[in-house]
């Protein structure tokens, strides 16, 4: 090691000098114990100027004092070689490199300069562009050699003559057995011919990508002379599926993308029965015309594609949701399936990902925190197993494209809600939802949806009326609604309670209302008093951001909450004039026997509101204890816990916990 000690006494720009690149032999090729890999041909202006600091190395060298040394001389290189790498290497597949860093090393010491010369994974991407073919052939002979037997990632983005093509083709056919990703990117089906009877057993990662007027390519025979053990990621976009040759045995991520010819539903069936290491797939594809090369004229489409390991779906689209994307999805069988997220298309050749427009998640995970903010397209209640998000379209749509007996939770934001017969048929098919999450709603938009968009002013109310409790839940727990208000000055009759008893709920549980005006509460207490007898198991209330209900008195309600739901064993406020409903836990002194009303009422929660008043709650808390009905469970926010001597006295009488910011 004292031949490479850096000299303490060396000036910074002599600290870079080094005989030969060579100079060490392959004593710093640690490559067994290596997994990292990916480099860039580099042509930058640092790393150009590293070279021309070797070229005086011999000179410098001579001041090399033997013995005298810095801290680093002490680390073996097998350690700075793996520095280098986790420096270079943005990720843990090596897919991303920083070629920057590299240049930087080279010039930091000679240590550190002999190591990185003898790195040969921070060597081994070869990225070629139009921008930089030029210097790049020249480098590349450099490239090959540093990265001695290491895999290579070749990126090739050719959009160049015919003859560049065969200079770098040519060059990069003689490694081919060290090809471990390749990503080619092109006008001209020419560069493809390379691929015909080539060997590349190390190849894991395939990326093709045509881009020219005739839409679509075809690879040619025996890619790869059909050798490909250690494939596991096709990637293929304007390509011909109908012709490929390329076996699906072993691939673990699929993603066809473009105007690529697709081969009939049985030929599909043929290809894809070698999948069975499938976990992702990703499509983007004019559904229209992929349903006709699947299926022909034929109108029968019942025949399906099973995969049976599949756990990630993906969909991109320019078209929203349709009716043809819902049969594309439902094309694929995916019994094991985890995640089905169907995108709006960005409409470039870039990784950014376009908004969710539908997303299904089997998988149980917390709840978001709903007080935060995120993006409007984003779903809430994600973590509910067997979720089905869908934002601004047909949801009978999504429905279609999945087994509706599987979905356990519907979350619809900004809904679109289709004639009232495939409504209700739609709803009918979801035998085991249990959560219904409304976001974005307003009332009597839906309800014009369903009765064939009919004016609010002009519904018939013996056409509402008929609706009463005919779409059934019968397995439904959790209903919530947040609602959108329009913004007018003239605001016509609101439909909001007409639009909850559309919904036959008998095992309801748990009712959500959110951004209620003082109006819409009156009307839905006053219906859900009527109809109480339909939802006998409803024992909790939650009431969020309902900030004009104070302008009404307690008295002026038609009937108030403890009337409404008398079955309550959680009651949750959230930005709601607290004192109105708290005052409603004190015994009725108009009642002969002056009994409490919510009798059953166990867990209160009391959040955002600054006029709480504390007094009442000491009152409802011993007069409750008193007469054998104790509140077990208080949920509060930091407004309670100002006063000290209030909340210990609380304390001292009920469970405290910190109010939950959730909806659930």
């Amino acid at each position: 090691m004292k031949d490479f000690l850096t000299p303490v006494v060396t000036p910074f720009t002599l600290s870079n000098a080094l005989d030969t690149p060579s100079r060490l032999g392959a004593n710093h090729y640690f490559a067994p114990s290596h997994h990292l890999s990916g480099a860039q041909i580099c042509t930058q202006a640092p790393e150009e100027q590293a070279n021309d600091l070797e070229a005086a190395s011999c000179s410098q060298i001579r001041l090399f004092v033997p013995g005298v040394g810095s801290a680093i001389d002490a680390i073996p290189s097998e350690i700075l070689s793996l520095i280098l790498e986790a420096g270079y290497f943005n990720d843990d597949e090596g897919c991303s490199h920083d070629s920057a860093f590299r240049s930087l090393l080279l010039q930091v010491s000679r240590r550190f300069r002999e190591v990185a010369l003898h790195t040969p994974s921070v060597w081994s991407v070869i990225r070629l562009a139009s921008s930089n073919v030029d210097q790049g052939l020249q480098q590349l002979p450099v490239y090959l050699e540093r990265s001695r037997d290491h895999p290579l990632d070749v990126h090739l983005s050719a959009f160049w003559d015919a003859e560049t093509t065969d200079i770098v083709m040519h060059r990069l056919v003689q490694h081919t057995k060290r090809w471990r990703r390749v990503c080619i990117i092109t006008p001209n089906p020419h560069i493809l011919s390379y691929l015909h009877c080539t060997s590349a057993p190390l190849l894991e990662d395939l990326e093709v990508a045509f881009f020219s007027h005739q839409r679509r390519v075809s690879l040619p025979p025996s890619v790869f002379r059909g050798e490909t053990p250690r494939l596991s990621r096709l990637n293929l976009r304007n390509v011909d599926l109908d012709a490929m040759e390329i076996s699906l045995e072993g691939i673990q991520c699929l993603e066809i993308r473009g105007f690529g010819t697709w081969p009939s539903i049985s030929r599909l069936t043929e290809m894809m029965g070698n999948a069975k290491s499938l976990k992702k797939l990703v499509l983007h594809v004019k559904p229209e015309q992929t349903l006709e090369q699947l299926f022909g004229k034929s109108d029968n489409r019942n025949a399906h594609v099973v995969l049976p390991n599949l756990r990630e779906f993906e969909v991109f689209t320019s078209e929203w949701l349709s009716s043809d994307i819902a049969a594309l999805i439902r094309v694929f069988v995916c019994p094991r399936l985890e995640t089905l997220t169907l995108r709006e298309s960005t409409g470039s050749y870039s990784s950014l990902h376009g908004k969710p427009i539908m997303t299904y998640s089997n998988t149980s995970h917390m709840v978001k925190d709903t007080r935060l903010f995120y993006p409007l397209s984003e779903p809430l209640f994600d973590g509910l197993p067997n979720h089905l998000f869908i934002h601004s379209a047909d949801f009978s749509f999504g429905c279609l494209a999945l087994s509706a007996s599987t979905i356990t939770s519907l979350e619809i934001r900004q809904v679109y809600l289709p004639s009232y017969d495939i409504t209700k048929s739609t709803f009918a098919s979801l035998k085991n939802l249990k959560h219904l999450f409304l976001l974005g709603v307003y009332p009597n938009n839906a309800l014009m949806q369903m009765l064939d968009n009919i004016e609010p002013e002009y519904f018939e109310e013996s056409a509402i009326a008929a609706m009463d409790s005919t779409i059934a839940l019968p397995s439904l727990e959790t209903l919530m609604i947040d609602f959108h208000h329009p913004i007018s000055t003239v605001l016509p009759r609101d439909y909001s309670a007409e639009f909850i008893r559309v919904f036959s709920v008998p095992s309801l549980q748990s009712l959500i209302l959110k951004d209620l005006k003082a109006l819409q509460w009156s009307s839905i207490s006053a219906s859900f008093y009527h109809t109480t007898s339909r939802y006998p198991k409803l024992t909790s209330l939650k009431l969020i951001d309902m900030t004009d209900v104070d302008l009404i008195s307690p008295g002026s309600f038609p009937f108030d909450a403890a009337n409404a739901f008398p079955h309550l064993r959680r009651l949750s406020l959230d930005s709601v004039p607290s004192n109105l409903f708290v005052h409603q836990l004190l015994p009725d002194l108009h009642l002969p026997d002056s009994s409490p009303r919510w009798p059953h009422l166990e867990e209160l929660a009391i959040c955002n509101d600054p006029n709480a008043s504390k007094p009442l709650l000491h009152r409802v808390i011993s007069i409750r204890e008193s007469i054998g009905m104790p509140l077990r469970r208080l949920r509060l926010d930091d407004y309670f816990y100002r006063n000290l001597e209030s909340i210990n006295w609380v304390k001292e009488h009920v469970e405290v916990c910190e109010a939950e910011r959730d909806f659930l």
